[in-house]
């Protein structure tokens, strides 16, 4: 009997010991979610609402919302707000959209970020380039994706310009995942989340067209900008 109960001992030892080891795994590869920190749901509320503050006039622009994502877009995301707006200037030949995107958890922005979810969406991508511009009271760079699709036999293109505003960043937008996940390797900045902001032309815009539509956009995200970027105490 005593060598059963010797045998069968280590077994009851090994099961807590082989979960704790998971579960430290598992949260090492970012599987668990850290907590959310304190203040942060009063801090994602005032984000929301600088979100919904965006003016639909913006100089010469007139605004109108436009149809928001599908619904097993918006479960992906997980998103604080989702602004999807069109403006139109009649001195140009070309409507721009505007997009804005607060999600709590910087990893749910993987699946909003343009070179993702365009081609998901049955874009190609034709060409990648930044544009840099002065916004917010710093040197800023815009990732600038261009995309091509036929859609019953119609060629379409569109041009997309990105960036992502995280807390606590400086005063500088990042333009790629990857600065993204660097930005918020700290857990708590992980779960203050990040806004991404859309400029898209749809057609195969220029430099100077993109640059046009930035500087006529961005001062008016300024709100939401000193919103992200401040964090909490």
């Amino acid at each position: 009997m005593a060598a059963r109960i010797n045998n069968r001992t280590p077994a009851r030892i090994a099961a807590p010991i082989a979960s704790a080891v998971l579960l430290i795994a598992l949260a090492g590869v970012g599987t668990l979610r850290p907590a959310t920190p304190s203040g942060a749901a009063d801090y994602f509320l005032t984000i929301a609402e600088a979100i919904d503050d965006t003016p639909y006039r913006i100089n010469a622009y007139t605004g109108r919302d436009l149809t928001q994502p599908p619904t097993e877009a918006v479960d992906m995301l997980r998103p604080t707000r989702v602004l999807h707006r069109g403006y139109r200037h009649d001195g140009f030949r070309d409507d721009v959209r505007v997009v804005i995107v607060h999600c709590p958890d910087v990893r749910d922005m993987a699946g909003h970020h343009p070179p993702n979810c365009y081609p998901a969406t049955g874009w190609t991508t034709t060409d990648r380039t930044t544009l840099p511009i002065a916004a917010f009271g710093a040197d800023q760079t815009l990732a600038v994706h261009r995309f091509s699709r036929r859609d019953g036999g119609i060629a379409k293109r569109i041009t997309v310009a990105s960036g992502f505003i995280v807390p606590g960043q400086d005063g500088t937008m990042l333009t790629t995942m990857d600065q993204l996940r660097d930005a918020a390797e700290n857990r708590r900045r992980t779960r203050l989340g990040a806004a991404q902001v859309q400029i898209i032309i749809d057609r195969d815009a220029d430099q100077e067209d993109l640059r046009r539509a930035a500087q006529a956009f961005l001062p008016a995200l300024g709100p939401v900008f000193d919103r992200v970027t401040e964090g909490i105490e």
